[in-house]
C-alpha cells in the first residue's frame, strides 16, 4: 500500500513523508521509517531526512545574526 503523503526530497529525489514536530514545523522524514499511522515527528522512531540527505546543506537557512546585549 502506497502512502498518499509520498513526496521526494527535490535535491536527492529520496522518498520522504512530511510529518509535523511537536512544535508544529514539518520535519522531512525518511519515508521507510514511518508507518501509516504516524503523524508526529517522533526522534526514537523516525530518521530525518536532514540527516541523511546528500544536499542537506542545500536545504538549511541562514542564520539569524543574534542582537547584542546592551
Amino acid at each position: 500500500m502506497t502512502d498518499s503523503r509520498l513526496a521526494h526530497c527535490k535535491t536527492c529525489e529520496a522518498p520522504i513523508i512530511w510529518l509535523r514536530t511537536t512544535s508544529g514545523s514539518s520535519m522531512p522524514t525518511d519515508a521507510a521509517t514511518v508507518a501509516p499511522e504516524d503523524t508526529v515527528f517522533n526522534m526514537k522512531k523516525h530518521v530525518s531526512h536532514f540527516a541523511t540527505c546528500p544536499e542537506a546543506s542545500f536545504h538549511r537557512k541562514p542564520c539569524k545574526p543574534r542582537s547584542k546585549p546592551a
